[in-house]
């Protein structure tokens, strides 16, 4: 009875290490292609591609081949993943312009962008938000004493003091 037990905690013990060993190899092969975080779910929208030359809406001269999108409500520099359901490719792109103007498109993709998803001009592609830009110019509030009112010199104003 003693050596059937043996036998049965030595092969469970060799199972589970085996099975670790694995989880570690597996581990560290994950892509980092995931390695944003999420920070809005994704939906489906209607997308473009332009290519016209212009000045964007941060000041800048409009790069046909760069990785850039348009979008009306998210913020500029906002980095967000599009994917292509008909070949399942996905790309980064950031938000540097305004627009599409056009009723019922929700984003124009510059031509870069588009031929790197192998999108042909106008279609459904899924949309994910993985940053928002940082808020520049963003203080925090003085915290003052609440309970006294103090003058210039941190002398106490009132009788309360």
């Amino acid at each position: 009875m003693m050596t059937w037990l043996r036998r049965t905690l030595a092969h469970c013990t060799f199972v589970l290490a085996c099975g670790g060993l694995l989880w570690l190899a597996l581990l560290g092969s994950v892509s980092s292609e995931n390695s944003y975080d999420r920070i809005q779910a994704g939906q489906w929208v209607t997308a473009s591609m332009y290519w016209q030359d212009k000045v964007v809406s941060t000041g800048k001269p409009f790069n046909p081949l760069g990785w850039h999108a348009a979008h009306r409500t998210l913020p500029i520099g906002t980095l967000i993943r599009v994917s292509n359901p008909k070949n399942h490719r996905s790309i980064n792109v950031t938000i540097n312009d305004r627009g599409p103007f056009v009723p019922d498109r929700e984003l124009d993709l510059s031509l870069g962008a588009g031929a790197l998803l192998g999108f042909s001009g106008l279609g459904p592609v899924y949309v994910e938000v993985l940053s928002y830009p940082p808020v520049k110019n963003s203080r925090r509030p003085i915290v003052e004493n609440l309970f006294a009112a103090n003058d210039a010199n941190g002398n106490c104003a009132t009788a309360a003091c």
